[in-house]
């Protein structure tokens, strides 16, 4: 499992310095990605796609659930109203499930991806402001050891959070 870590910074010789530095921390290249105002300024890095930039994922899953809730009304619908559907055999729920499932995710996620995500809301004045934000995916194992390197060798670099957030269960 990948945790995503989201550093706010000021120019592209930052961001480039970021990058060789998650490189040597052996952190693959399609897990570093920036996003920024204007997308000439970050030519030669990886560009963010709209995963990274959307709750694509998230609203896909949500979607499927509420599709299968859906198709198991229409379902249960379609068997208690024969007089409206006609005959049809108890298969038809779990098939009206499957199908409102798939065509939930799939219209959700295109919907998500018109949308900026939620941490690329909480970073939108920054960018507007003409700053770089990196989008890194690390190990959730070396989430920490990461975090505490970039701050530490990057001053100038603002900690924007991680995503999904890290919880304790127990102290």
């Amino acid at each position: 499992m990948r945790r995503r870590l989201y550093f706010v910074l000021p120019n592209i010789r930052s961001a480039q310095a970021m990058m060789n530095e998650l490189l040597l921390d052996r952190i693959d290249e399609n897990h570093i990605h920036f996003h920024a105002q204007n997308e000439q300024i970050i030519a030669q890095l990886p560009k963010a796609g709209a995963i990274e930039k959307s709750d694509v994922i998230y609203s896909a899953l949500a979607g499927f659930v509420f599709g299968a809730i859906f198709g198991l009304l229409g379902g249960l619908l379609a068997y208690f109203v024969p007089w409206w559907f006609g005959e049809v055999a108890l298969t038809v729920i779990p098939y009206c499930m499957v199908i409102g499932a798939l065509a939930c995710a799939a219209w959700a996620a295109a919907v998500a991806t018109a949308a900026p995500g939620y941490q690329l809301r909480a970073h939108r004045q920054q960018l507007e402001q003409g700053n770089i934000l990196m989008v890194a995916s690390v190990p959730w194992q070396r989430l920490r050891e990461i975090r505490q390197r970039l701050m530490l060798h990057h001053p100038e670099a603002l900690y924007g959070g991680v995503w999904p957030a890290e919880h304790r269960l127990f102290p």
